[in-house]
């Protein structure tokens, strides 16, 4: 093992690979970005206040959302077709049109991560967020992502600025919400709230599309542990939901549920199982001591599901994204072991997110 001056077996032993750092130039060029996404921010700030304009139709992807913002980029279009961080896997026989896409919170973009490896092309993808952390994990994956900050800031004058939107996704905080947590408040109280936001934004663009012969196309998640009332007020509003488990696709328990108006949600697949084994979802150097893992969550204590050395030891921020169908070192921005599991905990599982949404190819295709 090489030594390094200053610093410790622990730093050398998390630090991303080399194909992840970026030195010399490509260091400057991820400057560059960073501050052509500082002046994109900036841009989406002035909507409220009715500065800046954004058209409605498909055919300006290239020219400029606010006017002047690609003049102050240096002349580049700031907002252009998106090639994401992950690799894209287009169905063959299948052109989609580029779509518009709002996203309230968004987290770490995982609706963005499932249409690109869905291979359906993103022309503006709005997002709503405010977590720094995820934040963070954002700017650095997806540099195009327009936000839009809180949820609560989306009013009527901001969505009529975003164009007609093709896809709503939202999966509101849970934290308030799950009989897990024994001082949760319920949809009246903490982040529960939050889920009026989108109801909110939900009818009236459905309302204000039944005017212009459009139709947008909505998905929410949220956890499976939910008290009877609240889960009779969801149902109430968004109708029965659907019922889907991670163990579908990866060996990982994640059971949630998702509204929509996307077809094939009427279809459950909590009972099927995948071949997969946690030996094929963790580092090569460990070895799984058990074959599926437990519900992926913040708290890691006695979750001791691999060894290490002859040691047992808690999954690590890389196991965590492999069991989320995230790339390797996809939250690797400079946060802790503790933030980086926080974000993935309450991310959205990739495979499920994409085979619903999947569903939509024929539809964007024949538009």
């Amino acid at each position: 093992m090489p030594r390094y001056k200053h610093r410790g077996v622990r730093r050398y032993l998390t630090k991303a690979p080399k194909c992840k750092r970026h030195y010399g130039k490509n260091k400057v060029i991820r400057h560059v970005q960073g501050a052509s996404c500082a002046v994109r921010d900036m841009a989406v700030a002035d909507i409220a206040s009715g500065e800046n304009t954004i058209e409605g139709t498909h055919e300006q992807g290239s020219q400029g959302l606010f006017g002047q913002s690609d003049r102050l980029t240096g002349g580049v279009p700031a907002y252009e077709p998106f090639s994401g961080f992950e690799s894209k896997v287009s169905l063959p026989g299948r052109k989609c049109r580029p779509i518009i896409v709002l996203s309230l919170y968004d987290g770490i973009s995982s609706g963005l991560v499932a249409l690109n490896k869905l291979g359906i092309p993103v022309l503006r993808y709005f997002s709503s967020e405010i977590c720094p952390n995820a934040l963070r994990v954002q700017s650095l994956r997806h540099p195009n992502v327009i936000r839009l900050g809180d949820v609560r800031q989306v009013t009527p004058e901001v969505l009529d600025r975003l164009g007609n939107i093709d896809l709503l996704l939202a999966a509101s905080p849970c934290a308030d919400l799950s009989r897990v947590n024994p001082r949760r408040a319920g949809l009246r109280g903490g982040t529960g709230v939050l889920y009026f936001e989108f109801i909110r934004i939900l009818k009236y663009l459905q309302n204000k599309y039944k005017k212009q012969n459009h139709t947008v196309r909505w998905l929410f998640e949220n956890t499976c542990h939910l008290d009877s009332s609240t889960l009779q007020q969801l149902t109430s509003d968004m109708g029965v939901p659907s019922k889907r488990c991670s163990s579908a696709f990866l060996p990982v328990t994640r059971k949630r549920f998702f509204w929509g108006n996307i077809s094939g949600l009427e279809h459950e697949t909590v009972v099927q199982k995948t071949r997969l084994t946690l030996q094929d979802c963790i580092d090569a150097n460990k070895t799984a001591i058990i074959s599926r893992a437990r519900t992926l969550t913040s708290n890691r204590s006695g979750n001791f599901a691999v060894e290490y050395s002859g040691e047992r030891e808690v999954l690590s921020p890389t196991d965590y994204e492999r069991l989320q169908g995230l790339d390797p070192h996809y939250t690797d921005a400079n946060l802790s072991i503790t933030a980086r599991i926080s974000l993935l905990a309450k991310g959205w599982c990739i495979p499920i997110i994409t085979d619903i949404l999947s569903s939509l190819i024929p539809i964007f295709s024949d538009s």
